[in-house]
């Protein structure tokens, strides 16, 4: 019998490029794969797009999360957090990792973009008060 090369339709890493680095993130396992959609429903609910309270057995899915890891972005996070860059970056990036892995590259583009692109607003001074 002949072993099928599946690797063409085996999911990518997701890549993020982060100043000169490029971070490598590998697609999650089953069992942090649950966890990804538990955090997906909480951010849909804490942004308003999905109505009502966060199930209990989501909440209590979540808190099973170890502190100082992050299941979308694996050992990704460790990486980022020694290379220096600042909680918010590293926030982002894993907010958009949970949407990427959860829902497609599509909606995590699109949620990032209405979440972090600079917005002016017409006639407002942006210069610093002080």
């Amino acid at each position: 019998m002949t072993a099928v090369d599946f690797e063409a339709w085996a999911a990518p890493n997701l890549e993020i490029k982060l100043g000169d680095r490029t971070y490598a993130v590998r697609p999650p396992s089953v069992e942090d794969a649950k966890l990804i959609l538990a955090l997906a429903v909480r951010g849909e609910v804490k942004l308003g797009m999905v109505k009502g309270k966060l199930p209990s057995e989501i909440d209590a899915l979540i808190k099973t999360i170890p502190k100082d890891a992050h299941p979308a972005l694996g050992d990704t996070y460790e990486r980022l957090r020694q290379d220096g860059h600042p909680a918010a970056t590293i926030d982002r990036v894993a907010y958009y990792a949970i949407f990427f892995w959860a829902r497609g590259k599509a909606y995590a583009d699109s949620l990032a973009a209405i979440l972090w692109t600079p917005r002016e607003v017409e006639g407002a001074d942006a210069s610093p008060k002080g």
